[in-house]
């Protein structure tokens, strides 16, 4: 590592995981930032420190993260690497063992790894911090400007579970299920708002469970919908059974700025593997939970998670949950072959799936999923609908419609429309966006 680095004090990141993991380490990169450091990518140079922020949701995440930290090492011998997260919280020790990690940093105290660097740098051996995760509403520092690189803003306002799903380790790698400050977060709004942000993100492990001194996710709506400049409010994902019917109105009302998008985890769509799986709806359920949504909210897009390959799981049960997919208008889903984690209840199940047949029934959903992503997109065609644009790529620029739809413009000045929400006419399907055509003068 070359000294101008070390008195540049540069930091990259590399982040596993879920868009919770991604917004918090965008809270930790502005905090950085303003004690000084020079955020730096892993291919760029050597970086003074490495911050691995992890996922521990299956054994195989597990691995994927000490093949990450041997790597960087490997790479970066003088580097002071950093492992937070998840993982840091489930298996401090054995993180610590491994060549080259000076500082293993659990879920209480990850987003306040300014504090611990200077300790880590001159610790003879790791220096290790995971307290136990405490139930009580959190505060986050409020950060004021943005990623030059992102258009829309993660608000973080929720954190842990409560609902201990048979399959899921999350539970005691974040804790249970407790609500950030309701002031606290509309602080974070207010500034990122003030700095440019068009579009905030709510975040968060059960966003729906949201619920602090009398506020609920209803009164966080309520309150961003009042801010004056932010032009869209979207909800990452949320239970099924904790989705209000106001929130359904405030959807389908064309003057509030909760945008037409749900991603309601599904799991399986086999009653007796829900069971199993000790989720807290059945199969009818959730056919009705979509249908009402989708009769609601017009031009709504719908997504899902879907896991395959649970212990028990036939034939028939996939079956029904293919079926259930191909006959409800949901239009796309993130599939996940299921993988053992030890401490959940599931690693003791009998009726293991083997991974030849995990791996054919995601490629079966995967192919549905994108039959129906196609599906919904033709169906936006020759509509003219609002796209909030991202960072340009040479003489094109992307973008997301409110209800998710990724389109696609070109031209000689496409950079000037960054950060913008403009007016899109949709002309054309390609393999996985819509190209379109901006009509501002329309």
């Amino acid at each position: 590592m070359s000294s101008t680095n070390l008195s540049r004090r540069t930091v990259a990141f590399q982040t596993m995981g879920c868009r919770l993991n991604q917004a918090e380490t965008n809270l930790i990169t502005k905090s950085l930032q303003a004690r000084g450091y020079e955020i730096v990518t892993s291919e760029e140079d050597d970086a003074e420190v490495y911050i691995l922020n992890t996922c521990t949701v299956t054994q195989h995440s597990d691995a994927k993260n000490r093949q990450m930290i041997r790597s960087v090492h490997r790479n970066h011998p003088d580097a002071l690497i950093a492992v937070i997260g998840c993982y840091a919280q489930m298996s401090a020790q054995e993180i610590a063992e491994i060549e080259g990690v000076k500082l293993v940093l659990g879920n209480e105290n990850k987003l306040q790894i300014a504090d611990f660097l200077d300790e880590a740098r001159v610790s003879e051996t790791p220096l290790v911090i995971t307290p136990k995760i405490v139930k009580t509403a959190f505060t986050l520092p409020v950060m004021d400007w943005l990623n030059p690189h992102q258009t829309r803003e993660h608000l973080k306002i929720q954190d842990g579970c409560d609902f201990m799903c048979s399959f899921c380790i999350i539970p005691f790698a974040r804790g249970r299920s407790r609500s950030r400050e309701f002031d606290n977060c509309l602080e974070e709004a207010r500034a990122l708002v003030q700095a440019g942000a068009k579009e905030l993100v709510l975040t968060g492990v059960n966003v729906g469970t949201y619920g602090i001194h009398s506020k609920t996710l209803i009164h966080m709506l309520d309150a961003l919908n009042q801010l004056d400049g932010l032009e869209r409010i979207r909800i990452s994902s949320i239970e099924p059974t904790t989705v209000e019917p106001l929130i359904l109105q405030y959807m389908a009302d064309p003057g509030h700025k909760l945008v037409p998008y749900l991603h309601l985890p599904l799991q399986s769509g086999s009653n007796e593997i829900l069971e199993w799986m000790k989720r807290r709806y059945t199969r009818e359920m959730f056919r009705e939970d979509v249908l009402r949504a989708v009769e609601q909210v017009p031009d709504l897009c719908v997504g899902t998670d879907v896991m395959v390959g649970f212990p028990g799981e036939t034939d028939e049960h996939f079956d029904q949950t293919w079926q259930l997919l191909d006959s409800l208008p949901v239009h796309y889903f993130h599939v996940f072959p299921y993988s053992e984690r030890e401490g959940t209840p599931a690693v003791r199940m009998a009726g293991k799936v083997t991974p030849q047949e995990k791996q054919r029934r995601s490629e079966v959903l995967r192919k549905l999923s994108q039959w129906k992503r196609r599906e919904f997109y033709g169906k936006a065609l020759k509509q003219i609908r609002y796209v909030l644009f991202e960072a340009p790529k040479g003489s094109r620029i992307d973008g997301l419609t409110d209800n998710y739809i990724r389109v696609s413009v070109e031209g000689e000045a496409v950079g000037q429309y960054h950060n913008q929400v403009l007016p899109v006419f949709l002309s054309e399907l390609r393999e996985d966006m819509i190209s379109g055509e901006i009509r501002t003068g329309d």
